[in-house]
């Protein structure tokens, strides 16, 4: 049997990894000229490895599969503390530490703590802001949540479903299985390894499929490619903007999926400084100004120079966006210069990466739309010979991660290998 995997992202190279494993012969097919997807590791901008893309492992849960790997490529990690490495500025205009600031503030422990008591639950059809204000969250409360929680989920409140993430609300930063590590070696010490052996085309965008009997892949540059299944594992943006035509037309159950799903704007501003900014202990800040999230890989560094990152979704991201990458990265660095009072600071480098913006990637990741909860569900549904991969496909609790996409691509794998009998 011979399966064509499209897409090289972390949900492809897992689709094509096990169905290796199964004695599959499987070809990927990447549009890009690197494999990865939105998993980027650079390696020029700093004398450290620098995430453009996915940047965090979350959690140790059972089904956080990174951790295989990890172990197995005896990769370094580390814990970020949210509650101790992490600085917040305050509704009040208070400069504390998380664990200072919740320590003070019931209200703001609750939005981090997720312990809300008795009641009702969400809605299908309730956006995450209208549900908490709801259950009766404060304005300070719900500016906090959208600056925090749903910066960190992709989009505006407005756009999330409270009923997909209410199972979220209580991965609690204080617990082990629910925080976050970083890869010290990069990201890509990871995928590169899962992609070793695999037989991966590069500058290979596939522009048509027909499946009407079997599967058959045209190419932009003219090439074709034909096996028994394929596994899809696009970007959700990229379905959605029909990059990709499929003979005959894909199920309703399809074009309902994608009209539940929306992929937000992601933006990185990420900066090189010649020495450190603050406490080595510090590794990150939640800021009352735009963007409201930032973070240092170079967390620990008592001298030399350091990267921060600071990271922007939904509205956030919009308006930066249209400013444009040089106004945006001045209004980061203003925003920056005024949290940890520095006037004078400047980067000796600085990028922005917006992934709306990235051709083959047309957004960050997916969120699920109010009254659509299903629809990951109807993304993931197989529809042999094509089956379907990717984070967008993948159950609530994993979307959007990078062991949410590698789950997916295992599940598109598994279910070839049982129609196979392999």
């Amino acid at each position: 049997m011979k399966a064509l995997v499209i897409g090289a992202g972390i949900a492809g190279l897992s689709a094509a990894w096990h169905l290796q494993q199964a004695g599959i012969n499987a070809t990927v097919l990447e549009a890009r000229d690197r494999i990865g997807g939105r998993v980027w590791t650079d390696r020029d901008f700093a004398d450290i490895p620098v995430e453009f893309g996915a940047e965090l492992i979350h959690g140790r849960g059972a089904e956080v599969n990174t951790w295989g790997w990890i172990r197995k490529l005896g990769l370094r990690t580390w814990h970020w503390n949210k509650l101790d490495d992490s600085m917040i500025r305050s509704e009040a205009g208070d400069w504390q530490t998380m664990g200072e600031a919740r320590a003070q503030s019931p209200e703001l422990d609750v939005t981090r703590s997720w312990e809300l008591g008795d009641v009702p639950e969400p809605r299908a059809d309730e956006d995450l802001g209208s549900y908490l204000q709801r259950i009766g969250f404060s304005p300070a409360q719900i500016r906090y949540v959208q600056r925090s929680f749903a910066n960190a989920e992709g989009d505006d409140m407005r756009y999330l479903n409270a009923k997909a993430h209410a199972q979220l609300f209580h991965d609690s930063d204080a617990s082990e299985d629910y925080s976050d590590h970083r890869i010290l070696d990069g990201y890509d010490a990871y995928y590169t390894q899962l992609a070793a052996g695999l037989d991966i085309h590069l500058h290979c965008a596939v522009s048509h499929i027909n499946w009407s009997e079997g599967v058959q892949a045209q190419v932009v540059s003219g090439a074709s490619y034909s096996a028994d299944a394929a596994v899809i594992t696009l970007p959700l943006a990229v379905l959605q903007a029909a990059r990709l035509r499929f003979t005959p037309t894909l199920p309703t159950v399809k074009s309902e999926a994608l009209a539940g799903l929306q992929m937000g704007p992601v933006l990185k501003l990420v900066y090189l400084f010649d020495a450190p900014l603050l406490d080595p202990k510090i590794g990150a800040i939640y800021s009352a100004g735009s963007p409201p999230m930032w973070w240092s890989p170079s967390l620990g560094r008592p001298s030399g120079a350091v990267v921060w990152t600071a990271f922007a979704t939904g509205d956030y991201a919009r308006e930066l966006l249209q400013l444009g990458e040089q106004s945006a990265l001045e209004t980061g660095l203003a925003t920056l210069r005024e949290e940890i009072d520095q006037p004078d600071l400047k980067a000796s480098k600085a990028r922005w990466v917006a992934w709306n913006h990235d051709e083959f990637a047309l957004g960050g990741y997916s969120v699920c739309l109010p009254g659509h909860y299903a629809a990951r569900d109807k993304l993931a549904q197989p529809t042999p010979p094509l089956y379907w991969a990717g984070e967008a496909s993948a159950p609530h609790h994993l979307a959007a991660t990078v062991h949410g996409a590698y789950f997916t691509g295992k599940r598109a794998a598994q279910e070839i290998i049982a129609e196979a009998g392999a």
